[in-house]
């Protein structure tokens, strides 16, 4: 039943003379490609092939990334258009010391405003605050070389933990 109510896209470069490009969606909502309406491949595939080598060049590529600073147990986030929707962990106070965001109450187009003009450069970001966010680049441990976190993961609680603990100054999500 799902199925009949599911949208189907498809899009297709056709240029006067040269190949075509098809593009669409397999059951599991995978992108394919399609040139000149011969065997499909992954959407990945074709994008490397187009010059965009890590998973990271393409994830910037479609999403605006965030950067999240780390200083010792505590994240913060710039204030930008990417919080749009976020809900705040905590209250927001101005300079002077009056609530300019109360807590629990989700970034809009006004709020966020309202902390741009009182001179608000970064919040306090919670790991739960990151939840359903994507790493949009590898973390490497510079010491060992290791591979702390993959780009196109998800930014879990635990993940984040094990980010602070690895003392990761930042990363982007």
């Amino acid at each position: 039943e799902s199925a009949n109510r599911r949208t189907y896209f498809l899009g297709k470069i056709i240029p006067y003379r040269g190949s075509w490009v098809e593009f669409e969606y397999d059951q599991k909502n995978l992108l394919y490609v399609r040139i000149d309406r011969k065997r499909k491949f992954l959407g990945t595939v074709f994008l490397r092939a187009l010059g965009l080598m890590s998973d990271a060049d393409i994830l910037s590529q479609f999403y605006t990334v965030d950067e999240i600073a780390v200083k010792g147990a505590k994240l913060s986030r710039k204030v930008s258009e990417n919080m749009l929707g976020v809900k705040l962990s905590e209250e927001v106070k101005a300079s002077d010391g009056s609530v300019v965001v109360k807590k629990g109450r989700k970034v809009s187009p006004f709020v966020l405003k309202e902390l741009q003009k009182h001179g608000i450069e970064s919040l306090p970001a919670h790991a739960e605050d990151l939840e359903g966010a994507i790493l949009a680049s590898d973390i490497i441990n510079e010491e060992t070389g290791d591979v702390l976190a993959e780009a196109n993961s998800e930014a879990t609680p635990e993940k984040m933990t094990q980010l602070i603990e690895a003392g990761v100054k930042s990363f982007s999500v």
